[in-house]
């Protein structure tokens, strides 16, 4: 990339192999690239021109603790100084709502918690987008059945709002850790994927490999 910085606009763009608008996006580059920050702000942004709300999965509960806080701290210093965020939990801990300016704009999950979601899925109706970050874990530590806990939370997400089936796009982005990580597995991209690949077409889903040589030199 000859940007400074990451850009998502080019994959947001992008169709799936079958010409369809793909329901996953997949972002990876090297470390400090931007790509949290860019996916970050581009749901704060859709939510406040749009009103559309917005999703956070973590992996573990654990990780809801502090959620806003992780989520929102860096672009608020960046792009949003005038702007607050907050979270509260819901449903014993079983999720956090978020709150921008103290106006409803999403939550935040566990995926370990994806019966919980399941039953507790007309919550989460409103949800147009869900961005996982740190999908690929650097420990190798995943959930048991991770990939099942991913599908049914989307499941779980995606219907409601008097529809069977919504429409709701997963971003999911992370740095290069490995090629055989469960959703590469689980999608058939660890065999079709090399070093040079820069673009990925699929079934339902686009990836991008990306490389910011400013991070990387920081680095």
């Amino acid at each position: 990339m000859a940007s400074k910085f990451y850009d998502a606009t080019k994959i947001l763009s992008l169709k799936d192999i079958d010409g369809n608008k793909p329901e996953i996006y997949i972002s990876t580059s090297n470390r400090s690239a931007g790509k949290t920050t860019f996916f970050n702000r581009y749901c704060v942004k859709r939510f406040k021109l749009y009103g559309e709300k917005f999703m956070i999965m973590y992996r573990f509960n654990y990780e809801l603790d502090d959620c806003a806080d992780k989520f929102f701290k860096e672009i608020k210093n960046l792009f949003f100084p005038s702007d607050n965020m907050r979270s509260e939990k819901r449903s014993m801990g079983m999720y956090h709502e978020l709150f921008l300016n103290d106006e409803p704009c999403g939550y935040a999950i566990a995926l370990n918690n994806a019966d919980q979601i399941k039953k507790n899925s007309h919550y989460f109706s409103d949800v147009k987008r869900i961005l996982f970050d740190e999908f690929q874990s650097e420990t190798n530590h995943y959930c048991p059945n991770e990939v099942k806990k991913f599908q049914s939370v989307h499941t779980s997400v995606a219907r409601g709002d008097g529809k069977q089936v919504r429409y709701v796009p997963v971003i999911m982005i992370s740095n290069p850790i490995s090629m055989i990580n469960p959703y590469y597995i689980a999608m058939g991209i660890s065999s079709r994927l090399d070093n040079k690949t820069k673009y990925l077409r699929g079934k339902g889903y686009v990836l991008e490999q990306g490389y910011v040589e400013s991070a990387s030199k920081a680095q």
